[in-house]
């Protein structure tokens, strides 16, 4: 079979509003003919085996019932080429590292819809008894094999897919027994495209919505685990919030109502409290309040740094377990958690699951306690993020006549949003930040991001504090710096 060209007709405007049926089964029968195995796939029939199986085995079910609990849920990363490969893995994790959500990380090839390519890798995997891609092909596994592998474990399934082009995989995933995936129109066209368009981007993200909202109508909830936006490097989390707001809006207006929102580990324990709270709040304000959709689950999850990692795994060990600590002072409700080898390259599954139980050392003995952090700092933080997200949701949100997915695509067009060394060339790019004193990320430079004033004057005060201590000005090096700080085991090196 010859390579894939995705679909393509004419586009209708860019709007949140709910697609009708007719656009979605026409858009749908086009992608289910991208490759065979769409043909395997029936929304009855998939739903019919999702509710066969036990409630807890449901991320989203998963997801509402530790909310409501207090129970504090685990998920590593992990994906291989074969099916035998990625059952082992996701058992390994599940049973020996106590994951409550298991992982099925998509390779490169399927999200760049290069499906001949990884049929290819993946019966050469099956010959040669190796992992040759990065990832599960669950395009060309299909909706049979992902059955057996989501019935392999007692805990749910969550697809951890980047890309532009989710439609075929999502379709397949979902089909096949997984009950959540990892989403964002923003994240994923900031950082894993360079030309991808925002309106073509959201435009694909709303067709898994729908999907979405099409197996809630037949009782059963597909969970999503929203990215906002981010690096690799230290950016404010603040920006993260203000866009997972509106990824959500844009995923609850196609009937979506399972969301669990990033929070990203940058390093200094105040910040990366408030984050979480700040986010939570922020999210809750907008998404149940403002928008009304009150039936919305709304949970935070802790991800843990995204940029380099020492080689040192006994170093690696001290991020992971930092990462719980301001986590559960925080009230995450989840921990997304790279593995301790990933200074070193692929993680083995041995390490997923011994990071998973540093993790669960520190969330058991964390729980239940109530000491904190100092009140004051952590409530100004908090209540500066606030100010900030509230000032950029309701600018963008201004711009685009109240309607979410336009807000995004103007607020990006007009550098509202934007983010440091963003892959897309439809990001501005004009934001700078650097570490402050005490390693908390401010900016340096806004660009055109509607930051208030008396958060802006913060952070020049706080950056300051830095240059007078080292007596010299932050420049590009500097910056530099602070992007690898972490690894080198401390987070402001003057």
């Amino acid at each position: 079979m010859n390579e894939i060209i995705r679909p393509r007709g004419a586009t209708p405007p860019l709007s949140a509003q709910r697609w009708d049926d007719s656009r979605f089964d026409e858009e749908r029968a086009k992608i289910l003919a991208t490759w065979k195995t769409g043909a395997d796939v029936d929304l009855n029939d998939a739903a019919a085996f999702h509710r066969s199986r036990a409630a807890l085995t449901n991320v989203a079910r998963k997801r509402g019932w530790a909310k409501q609990t207090g129970n504090v849920l685990l998920q590593p990363y992990g994906g291989v080429t074969t099916l035998a490969g990625q059952t082992e893995l996701i058992r390994h994790v599940a049973t020996e590292g106590g994951a409550d959500i298991v992982p099925t990380t998509i390779d490169s090839q399927t999200r760049n819809l290069k499906y001949a390519a990884a049929e290819e890798a993946l019966r050469a995997s099956e010959r040669q008894g190796a992992e040759l891609l990065n990832g599960f092909p669950i395009v060309n596994h299909g909706v049979a094999s992902t059955r057996q592998l989501v019935q392999a474990v007692d805990v749910p399934v969550e697809m951890r897919i980047g890309t532009v082009f989710p439609q075929l995989a999502v379709e397949v995933g979902f089909a096949g027994g997984m009950s959540s995936v990892t989403a964002g129109p923003i994240y994923y066209t900031a950082h894993y495209s360079r030309d991808t368009s925002l309106p073509e981007t959201i435009a694909n993200w709303q067709y898994v919505f729908r999907l979405i909202g099409r197996y809630a109508e037949l009782g059963v909830p597909i969970g999503l685990q929203i990215h906002g936006i981010g690096t690799s490097t230290p950016f404010p989390n603040t920006l993260l919030g203000a866009c997972c707001v509106l990824e959500t809006l844009i995923a609850a207006a196609q009937g979506a109502r399972s969301f669990s929102l990033d929070a990203r580990l940058m390093g200094n324990m105040v910040q990366d409290v408030a984050g979480v709270r700040a986010i939570r709040e922020v999210a809750e304000d907008y998404v149940c309040g403002r928008f009304g959709y009150r039936d919305a689950v709304i949970t935070i999850d802790r991800k843990s740094w995204s940029g380099r990692y020492p080689e040192d795994m006994a170093r690696a060990y001290g991020i992971v377990c930092y990462n719980a600590m301001s986590g559960m002072l925080a009230g995450a409700n989840e921990f997304i958690a790279n593995s301790v080898q990933e200074g070193v390259g692929i993680p083995l599954k041995e390490s997923n699951a011994d990071t998973l139980k540093a993790i669960r050392q520190v969330v058991g003995m964390m729980k239940g306690q109530r000491a904190g952090l100092q009140a004051e700092p952590v409530e100004n933080e908090i209540r500066l993020m606030k100010l900030e997200m509230n000032a950029i949701l309701d600018a963008v949100l201004e711009l685009g006549e109240g309607d979410p997915a336009r807000a995004t695509e103007l607020g990006f067009r007009h550098g509202l949003i934007d983010i440091p060394f963003a892959a897309s060339r439809h990001c501005k790019n004009e934001v700078m930040v650097a570490r402050d004193a005490e390693g908390a990320v401010r900016y340096l430079d806004a660009g055109r991001i509607p930051v208030p004033p008396e958060v802006l004057k913060y952070h020049r005060a706080c950056l300051e504090r830095r240059e007078t201590g080292r007596r010299r000005k932050i420049d590009y090096q500097t910056i530099v710096d602070d992007i690898f700080s972490i690894s080198r085991g401390c987070l402001v090196n003057d």
